[in-house]
C-alpha cells in the first residue's frame, strides 16, 4: 500500500500593490475551512489567494516563466540549463520542474476551494460571479500549464480538504481539455469587460485564452471565431511605435497597462511583489538588471536571429550585442555569449527579485495572430482578412500605422495554408521572444525537431516535449504508479 502524505499550504497574508488601482493581493491566513467564507470581504480574499499561488518562486516569480527559454530555436542557456539546450533534462533540473507541478495543484487547489465555498456567501450576487468567473480562469490557466508539459494529468475539481483529494489517475488530454474549455467558458459569462483594479481577468482574457485553447486543440473555426469576438470587441489596440524604445510602453517596468495588454503576471518593485525576470536575461555587471545571472544568450548564426530584419524594431529593441554597466559605459557582449535578449530590463530594482517588468500571458497581437493562423487553417489557405490580421502585427513591428497599408505587408503571391502558417509562426517568433510560447508552437505545429535540427544541428527526442511527472506525485498518489511516468524518464 503506498503511503498518503497529506499536506495543508497556508498562504501568508501580504500586499501586492504599485500603484492606485493595482491588484491587491491580500489574502488572509487560513486553514482549510469552510468557516473562513463568511463574507464579501472573505470572498475576495480567497480570489486573491488562488491569484497570489502565481508569484511563486517556482512559477511566474522566477522559474517557471524562463524555463522553455533554453528549448528554444534561438537561445542558449548556462549553469542549470545547459542540459535543456542539449534537450535533456536530468536529475538535477527535476526541482525545478517539480516544482511547476506542485505550484500549478496549489493553483488549482485554491481555486477549488473558491468554487467550493463562496457560492454560499451572502453578498452582492453580481460580485459574487464576477470573482467565481476569476476562479474558473485561474483554474483554466493551471491545467493549460500543466497539460503543456505534462501531458494527462489528473483532474481535480475538489479542495484538498482530506486525503481522498489527493489521488487521481492521469486523464487524457481531451478530457482536461474538455475541463479547461468549460471553465473557460463559465468565466467567460461571468467576468466584467473591464475591472477596478489592473491585473484581474477579464471577459477579454477569457475569450482569449479560450481562442488559444481552439487553437491548440485545432479547432481552427472556434479559434477564428472567438479570436474575432475579442477583436470586434473595441476593447484592445496595438499600442504604436516609431522607435525601438517605444515598446517600453509595452515592456518597461513602469508601465502599469497598455491598450493591448490582455493579461500579465504582475510586479512591483519590492522584495515581496517583485520578480527576477530581468536577472535571467542580464549579467550581474548590466544596468539592466540588480544582481543579473545572464542565463540565456544567443549566437548570430541562429536561423530567427541571423535572418531577422535589420528594419524590423523588435529587432534592435529585443536583442543586443552591446550594453551598459552599472557605471553606464557600453560594454560588448562576450564572445561566447554574443547577444542577449533585452526585452525584460528594469534598471530601478533595488534587490534581486524586486524588478517590477509584468510578465506578459496574453497581448493583443496574439489575438490578431491566433485569428489569422485559425482563419487560414479553416479554409485550406489564407483569405483577405487572416493576411490583413497579420500585417497589422507586421506593420506596428517596423514602426506603421497598424491599420493601413505598408511596405511591411507581406506579399500575397503563392500563399497556400501552409506557407502562410509559417509566416504566422515566424511572426509569432520575432513578436513573443522569450515570453515562453515559441517552444509550445514548436510543438502544436510538429515542427520542434526540424526547426531544432536546422537551429543547433541536434537531433531531439520527443521524449523532452513533456517533463517527467514528479516522483513524489508517484509515490503519495494510489491512483498513479511507475509505468505511469512519461516516455524516457
Amino acid at each position: 500500500m503506498k503511503k498518503i502524505i497529506a499536506y495543508i499550504y497556508v498562504l501568508g497574508s501580504f500586499t501586492f500593490m504599485s500603484c492606485e488601482g493595482l491588484l491587491e493581493e491580500n489574502p488572509k491566513s487560513f486553514l482549510v475551512s469552510n468557516n473562513f467564507y463568511k463574507n464579501a470581504e472573505d470572498a475576495n480574499s480567497a480570489i486573491n489567494a488562488v491569484s497570489a499561488t502565481l508569484h511563486a518562486d517556482a512559477l511566474y516569480r522566477f522559474r517557471y516563466m524562463v524555463h522553455t527559454t533554453a528549448f528554444e530555436d534561438y537561445a542558449s542557456g548556462q549553469g542549470v540549463y545547459i542540459p535543456l539546450s542539449q534537450y535533456q533534462i536530468p536529475s538535477s533540473i527535476l526541482g525545478l520542474t517539480d516544482g511547476f507541478w506542485t505550484g500549478f495543484y496549489k493553483t488549482i487547489d485554491a481555486a477549488n476551494l473558491a468554487i467550493k465555498y463562496v457560492p454560499a456567501i451572502s453578498m452582492d450576487n453580481n460580485r459574487k460571479e464576477e470573482l467565481l468567473g476569476e476562479a474558473y480562469f485561474y483554474r483554466a490557466l493551471a491545467y493549460h500549464n500543466l497539460a503543456k508539459n505534462f501531458g494527462a494529468v489528473p483532474i481535480r475539481t475538489e479542495p484538498t480538504e482530506n486525503v481522498a483529494n489527493l489521488g487521481g489517475k492521469r486523464e487524457p488530454l481531451e478530457k482536461v481539455y474538455e475541463l479547461v474549455i468549460s471553465d473557460l467558458k463559465r468565466a467567460e459569462s461571468a467576468l466584467p469587460v473591464n475591472q477596478n483594479q489592473v491585473g484581474r481577468p477579464t471577459r477579454g482574457t477569457a475569450k482569449t485564452m479560450l481562442a488559444d485553447i481552439y487553437l491548440v486543440r485545432e479547432r481552427w473555426d472556434e479559434a477564428r471565431d472567438k479570436a474575432e469576438e475579442v477583436i470586434s470587441s473595441g476593447t484592445y489596440a496595438l499600442v504604436s511605435v516609431s522607435q525601438p524604445a517605444d515598446f517600453d510602453k509595452i515592456f518597461g517596468a513602469g508601465v502599469i497597462s497598455s491598450s493591448e495588454e490582455i493579461f500579465s503576471i504582475k510586479f512591483q518593485h519590492s522584495t515581496g511583489g517583485g520578480t527576477s525576470l530581468p536577472q535571467y536575461y542580464h549579467l550581474v555587471s548590466s544596468a539592466w538588471a540588480t544582481t543579473g545571472y545572464g542565463t540565456f544568450f544567443g549566437f548570430p548564426t541562429y536561423p530567427l536571429l541571423r535572418d531577422w530584419p535589420q528594419k524590423d524594431l523588435r529587432k534592435v529593441y529585443n536583442i543586443y550585442t552591446a550594453g551598459p554597466n552599472k557605471q553606464g559605459q557600453i560594454v560588448q557582449n562576450s564572445a561566447t555569449q554574443p547577444i542577449r535578449f533585452g526585452k525584460f530590463k528594469d534598471s530601478g530594482a533595488a534587490a534581486s527579485g524586486s524588478h517590477a517588468v509584468d510578465f506578459p500571458i496574453y497581448r493583443f497581437a496574439e489575438v490578431l495572430l491566433i485569428y489569422a493562423e485559425a482563419a487560414s487553417q479553416a479554409k485550406n489557405g489564407p483569405d483577405a482578412l487572416a493576411v490583413e490580421r497579420l500585417n497589422m502585427v507586421r506593420r506596428r513591428a517596423y514602426g506603421f500605422n497598424p491599420v493601413t497599408p505598408s511596405s511591411a505587408d507581406v506579399a500575397t503571391d503563392g500563399l497556400n495554408a501552409r506557407s502562410f502558417r509559417d509566416l504566422v509562426l515566424k511572426e509569432r517568433a520575432y513578436e513573443f521572444m522569450v515570453e515562453g510560447k515559441r517552444w509550445y508552437d514548436l510543438i502544436r505545429t510538429g515542427t520542434a525537431k526540424q526547426v531544432i535540427k536546422e537551429a543547433k544541428g541536434i537531433d531531439i527526442s520527443e521524449n523532452v516535449f513533456l517533463l517527467p511527472i514528479p516522483k513524489q506525485e508517484i509515490d503519495n498518489n494510489p491512483d498513479i504508479s511507475p509505468k505511469d511516468q512519461n516516455p524516457g524518464y
